[in-house]
Order: C-alpha cells, then structure tokens, then sequence
C-alpha cells in the first residue's frame, strides 16, 4: 500500500508502538534512483533507461551532480535539474546550489524515486519533511511503499538557496511483518505519515525543469543546520 504525508499542519515524525523494531540504518545500503516523466496522462511515459545506483555512505554525497546521472535522450524535450542527492542513516537530502534558478516542468508526472535495497530487505515505515527544507513541497507530494521513496516537484520554482531534507524512520522486513501498524506521534513543525488508499503521482526533485543557469559552489547538506 502506497502511503502519502498527511495535510495536518503541525505534526509529526513517525514513531515505531512498543512491539515493533527499532529504526533501521540506511548507511551501507544500496540506493537505487530513477526519474519518470510524463507530460499528460495519456503521453508516453519517459523513464531512464540505465540504472543508477550508490552505496549509501555517511561521509559521501552519493549523487553530487544529477545532470551527469541520466543521458539527454532518456527525456527528449527534457533537461535534468542539477541538484545534488545526498542520503544517511535515516534522511535523503535534495540540495541545488548548483542548479541555477527556475522551475520544475509542470508535467503529469515528473517523478524522482529512490529505493534502497541490499544488504539486507528494508522497509519505509514512516517520512517526515524536515522543517529547515526551503523548496515548496507540500505533504501530498511525498509518498512512499515498500522501500520506495518518492518526491513529486511538478511546477516548483527552485533557485541555488532551495533545499529539501526527508526524515526516514525504516525497519528490516521481518520486523515490520511481525508488526505491520506503527503508532503516530505528534511532533512540533514536521509533517508525518498516514495510509491513504491510493497512489499519488509522484515528481522528481532533480529532475525535469526550466533553467536561467547560474553556478554557485555545492553546499554540504550540514550548513541548513
């Protein structure tokens, strides 16, 4: 079941009940990342046709350039947004200072999703929108399933000062089996996670956009703090 942030305005990260496991480290696993465009709901979907993947690291960005990351003919009509995609323990950042200033392609679909794997099968049980992010996400464009996460930037205005930061709470599939309904517990100034039904169309952060190009020097995820 896909699961997307819930619109409350002041709460909370997603906390495990007593029964269930304790969070999950994301250091040392596989990151794997894809983009899919689609400009409306009855247009080919345009998705990168080689993988892409990274060790998730605790000193390392894992994706320092996005524009090197998918080939121009993947996404015809298309450039890829340059941001830099850092990920750790329990968090996936979105940094642009790189990227210049403009906004995202307003498409049906502009979707950057990112799953972790190996070493060992995890599962998202929670995302939260940390409160220092400055791109416009709002809760309905986050969503994850499984171990997918998605961030969905269709029509945001981005500029090299934007930067997102998603809170993960993760457990080892096992885990989660044994205890599959976490508790929610409020939290000031951070958006959490309930189950809706259905899965939203997701957009990706570093992905399609308009450019007015500027180059400024990548900025370590650390200095938002």
């Amino acid at each position: 079941m896909r699961k997307t942030i819930s619109l409350f305005a002041s709460v909370a990260i997603v906390a495990l009940s007593g029964s269930a496991a304790s969070a999950f480290s994301l250091i040392g696993s596989e990151l794997r990342l894809r983009a899919e465009v689609q400009r409306t709901p009855t247009s080919e979907l345009l998705v990168n046709r080689f993988p892409v993947s990274a060790i998730v690291s605790e000193s390392a960005v894992e994706f320092p350039n996005a524009q090197s990351l998918f080939p121009p003919g993947d996404f015809p009509g298309f450039f890829i947004v340059n941001a830099a995609i850092d990920a750790g323990a329990d968090y996936v950042e979105l940094n642009y200072a790189n990227a210049g200033f403009g906004a995202f392609s307003n498409t049906f679909r502009n979707d950057y999703v990112f799953a972790f794997t190996a070493p060992l099968a995890l599962q998202i049980t929670g995302v939260a929108i940390d409160p220092r992010t400055t791109l416009r996400l709002t809760p309905e464009r986050v969503t994850f399933s499984g171990n997918e996460l998605a961030v969905n930037v269709s029509g945001l205005f981005y500029n090299s000062d934007s930067f997102a930061r998603l809170n993960l709470t993760t457990a080892a599939m096992s885990d989660v089996a044994s205890d599959p309904v976490p508790d929610f517990i409020p939290e000031p100034d951070v958006a959490a996670v309930p189950e809706p039904s259905t899965m939203l169309m997701l957009g990706g952060a570093t992905v399609i956009g308009t450019l007015f190009k500027r180059h400024t020097r990548l900025r370590k995820s650390h200095e938002h703090e």
